[in-house]
């Protein structure tokens, strides 16, 4: 980096320099994360943010989503390998998250979820698509083993 692209301007109004640290030397070790990106989609923050939490803990790339209205305008709708969704949330619900993709021509592998144990639903997530359906609380070697499987599909 040459000395003109790390000159600044102080905050105090003066114009004259003022020399900016260069923090090349900080970035050197870091690797990018390029793991497979999973979209976790629920309403439900803590949740959510867990989630996301655990997806990155382990190397996968995450993102999360209040909606599935918010995910279906996301730009990384078609880079998304896999998808975890709560299947009751308002507006669109995980099954017509399922379906609507589907409708696009996105076969991303999407996992349900949901704190209900209606045995209709387990019908009904085959109906709409979805690779796997997990009721809550579940454990986390499930939900990661249903990811790794979605990944493998994906990527078939």
């Amino acid at each position: 980096m040459s000395d003109d692209q790390r000159v600044g301007f102080r905050a105090d109004g003066i114009s004259s320099p003022l020399r900016l640290p260069d923090f090349a030397h900080l970035a050197a070790g870091l690797q990018p994360v390029t793991g497979p990106l999973v979209a976790i989609v629920d309403d439900d923050d803590a949740l959510c943010s867990s989630l996301v939490d655990l997806m990155r803990s382990i190397g996968y790339r995450a993102e999360p989503y209040c909606s599935a209205e918010t995910f279906l305008t996301s730009v990384n709708l078609l880079n998304v390998r896999c998808i975890v969704v709560d299947v009751h949330m308002p507006g669109m619900n995980g099954f017509d998250l399922v379906r609507k993709l589907h409708e696009q021509g996105i076969m991303t592998p999407v996992i349900l979820i949901t704190a209900l144990s209606d045995t209709h639903l387990d019908d009904e997530a085959i109906s709409a698509g979805a690779q796997f359906l997990l009721r809550k609380p579940f454990e986390i070697e499930a939900l990661l083993d249903c990811v790794e499987r979605s990944l493998r599909v994906k990527s078939e």
